[in-house]
């Protein structure tokens, strides 16, 4: 089970080292926007520092408060937006559900979306020698309502050896909840980058009409 007070933390620690880190995040988020383009009152889950909407006038949330601060928005838990239903023609969300407990935010966010849910998360396939639990795409795809797009695409993290080690720790990524305590010991983590000799995240994009 996913540690909010822990991933809160890490990713408020990371809120000034991400944007020179996040190459992968930051291209994932503007391939959204190049795809399908973001309309009307749009919302932002999982923000970070704004990747997603950045130049755009959007509602933000996240669940760190440094990544809220930076990004304009406001802190806000996933599994519990504070808004009525269907107040956002578009609700996107790129590299922050797999943070969540899927089950519960995806419903969420179509709750709130009276248009177009939009979003990328990295799955299973990602990172492998890790062994962070990426959800299967079948299991984000069967919450998905209405008339779907969806496709997955490899996107490579542009880092080796001690720079990948920098990359998860500067983007708040090195927390995993499959580890008792959700902490790989550095030495550990040392050998497992040595292994990753193609480090790449497989990632599902999908579009979501809500009628």
């Amino acid at each position: 089970m996913m540690n909010k007070k822990i991933i809160a933390l890490r990713f408020s620690k990371a809120s000034r080292s991400y944007e020179l880190w996040a190459k992968p995040q930051e291209r994932v988020a503007n391939r959204l926007r190049e795809l399908w383009g973001l309309k009307g009152r749009v919302l932002d889950i999982g923000c970070g520092t704004g990747f997603a909407t950045k130049g755009i006038d959007a509602v933000r949330v996240d669940i760190s408060l440094e990544m809220a601060i930076k990004s304009g928005g406001m802190v806000a838990d996933a599994h519990f937006l504070p808004f009525k239903d269907r107040v956002f023609d578009t609700v996107v969300s790129s590299f922050s559900l797999h943070w969540t407990e899927i089950e519960v935010s995806v419903p969420e966010a179509l709750r709130v979306c009276r248009g177009a849910f939009i979003g990328a998360i990295p799955v299973e396939g990602s990172l492998e020698v890790f062994n962070f639990p990426f959800p299967k795409p079948e299991r984000i795809i069967r919450l998905l309502k209405g008339g779907v797009e969806v496709f997955s695409e490899r996107v490579e993290i542009p880092y080796r050896g001690i720079d990948l080690l920098r990359f998860l720790k500067y983007t708040g990524s090195s927390y995993n909840p499959a580890v008792c305590g959700g902490i790989i010991a550095k030495e550990k983590l040392v050998r497992l980058v040595s292994e990753c000799e193609s480090p790449a995240f497989e990632v599902l994009f999908f579009k979501c009409e809500v009628s």
